[in-house]
């Protein structure tokens, strides 16, 4: 057995599930079978700058294409660089299977250089850790596939080790049948309620009968965005203060398929009775004691909505929706995160993708941008990381050639994952970055308390990110007003762009307030 032969039942695994692209930074030796063997078996490779830059495109275009992330690294220093993505796609629920090589088992013990212990490394940021070795390795990569994709998807390690016995992930779990019992509790509760209001979350999306909810006010939460548009939606649910007034007077809770790993860490403190439909088993204890229905939706929704009577007023949940864009207006005159977000919006057609990174205007975005289709705003929710949405657009951008996307990060974001301007630019993928620049770490200065630090916890130097961005072959623009990024826009065309929005960020502060209390 050699490393070339592993690496050739893992490409056939990757095409068998469908996965047209692997993503990585290899670094000799079995990394470089692994992407010759993909290219074999008709994988497209992409070089990225950076190890979790590499995950984050796998995993997002996993999730975008149906299919499962492919991604290659480098042992040792290529792991740990990774691990942040592998973790991303864990709990951001992302089907990834990230491939590393090791040192071999029957050199470990005069070899110490680059050795650790990878598995044990790897484990907890992902769904399982093990070894791509002799022991049926056709059957240990596909298994290993069915994993990263089945039930709750997530995040996959595989280290490739042609001296080594290996052996199988676990199975995934079939799913579970209808538990009748629980879902004849939640019936009765549905049956009394006459305010109810719907949680939509990321296993949901899809679900039959989110289209039947006329007149039933529905949140989606963050990774759930455009399970319901906008014209049928009451906004956004995230654990926070905007969504406070429609659940105070709710007397029923209905939350399909969502995720407790979304919620922001707040208490729950509404009276209402929640019911939870999920297709998988789910820790509730987030929401405090929920009835829990565990089955397939299309089982369980369904014969939830048939017993929903609902008494809600027309127009509940439009006006809710107005209530709480009106709390997110900004005081000033300055040049703000709303006229970026609201002058990008402007210009993109239903077919655009956009994807956000974490931080303050993220807070802005999410509201403000509309919402037409699920899975055309992808966001990191779960492990909430900096350094997502350049990867994810490069992500997109593939997963959805021809269309364009719409990338949003902060300037701390953008530090993270500057060097992958150039793969846009090498790619002349249609992508247009967009930098909320305002020298800081916003969100993280707005809680920032006394003996906490000072200026220089959260505040960087200026940088010219459309200077950057040119000199890696990028067009870029630096804008300071409404009217210089309108002019900016109109003159744009397909492929790779930078706007350097130096934006005026004082209206953060109340932002987060009206957010999340």
């Amino acid at each position: 057995m050699t490393a070339r032969s592993l690496a050739v039942h893992l490409a056939r695994a990757w095409r068998a599930a469908g996965t047209p692209v692997l993503f990585g930074v290899p670094g000799g030796g079995a990394n470089l079978d692994v992407v010759g063997a993909a290219e074999d078996e008709g994988l497209r490779f992409v070089l990225a700058h950076d190890e979790t830059a590499a995950a984050i495109m796998a995993g997002a275009h996993g999730l975008l294409t149906g299919t499962v992330g492919a991604a290659v690294v480098t042992r040792g220093p290529g792991v740990t660089a990774a691990a942040t993505g592998l973790a991303q796609a864990t709990l951001d629920r992302s089907p990834l299977v990230l491939v590393s090589d090791t040192v071999p088992r029957q050199a470990a013990a005069r070899v110490a250089h680059q050795r650790l212990d990878q598995e044990a490394t790897t484990r907890p940021l992902a769904k399982w850790s093990g070894t791509l070795g002799t022991r049926d390795p056709g059957a240990v990569a596909a298994a290993a596939v069915a994993l990263a994709r089945g039930g709750t998807p997530g995040g996959v390690h595989l280290q490739l080790d042609a001296t080594a016995d290996g052996g199988p992930p676990p199975a995934p779990d079939p799913g579970p049948d209808p538990d009748e019992e629980a879902l004849r509790r939640a019936l009765a509760l549905v049956r009394r309620a006459r305010h109810p209001v719907v949680l939509v979350g990321p296993a949901g999306v899809g679900a039959p009968g989110l289209e039947q909810l006329d007149g039933v006010p529905v949140l989606c939460t963050y990774q759930a965005t455009g399970a319901v548009p906008d014209e049928a939606s009451a906004g956004l649910f995230t654990g926070g203060a905007l969504e406070r007034p429609l659940l105070e007077v709710a007397d029923l809770v209905l939350a399909v398929g969502v995720d407790p790993v979304e919620p922001i860490p707040s208490a729950w403190s509404h009276a209402a009775p929640v019911v939870m439909l999920h297709p998988e088993p789910v820790d509730g204890r987030w929401f405090g004691e929920p009835e829990i229905v565990v089955g397939p939706l299309a089982r369980t929704l369904p014969a939830v909505l048939e017993v929903l009577d609902h008494r809600w007023a027309p127009g509940t949940g439009a006006e809710h929706r107005r209530r709480t864009l009106a709390a997110l207006e900004p005081a000033g005159a300055g040049f703000s995160p709303h006229d970026v977000v609201r002058a990008v919006a402007g210009r993109a057609g239903p077919a655009t993708t956009l994807t956000v990174d974490a931080g303050a205007h993220m807070l802005v975005a999410m509201p403000l941008w509309p919402a037409r289709a699920p899975r055309r705003v992808l966001i990191s929710n779960g492990l909430a990381t900096m350094g997502f949405a350049l990867p994810a657009a490069v992500a997109a951008a593939l997963a959805r050639p021809g269309e364009p996307v719409v990338c949003f990060v902060g300037d701390g974001g953008l530090g993270m994952t500057l060097a992958e301007l150039e793969t846009v630019v090498r790619l002349d993928l249609d992508v247009t970055v967009v930098v909320f620049d305002d020298a800081a770490l916003s969100l993280i200065e707005i809680k920032q308390t006394a003996g906490q630090g000072a200026a220089g916890a959260v505040r960087y130097g200026a940088i010219d990110f459309a200077a950057v961005a040119r000199a890696m072959g990028m067009p870029a623009d630096v804008v300071t007003s409404r009217p210089e990024l309108d002019a900016v826009l109109a003159r744009a065309g397909r492929g790779p762009r930078l706007v350097d929005a130096r934006i005026d960020p004082g209206c953060y502060p109340a932002v987060l307030a009206a957010t999340r209390g």
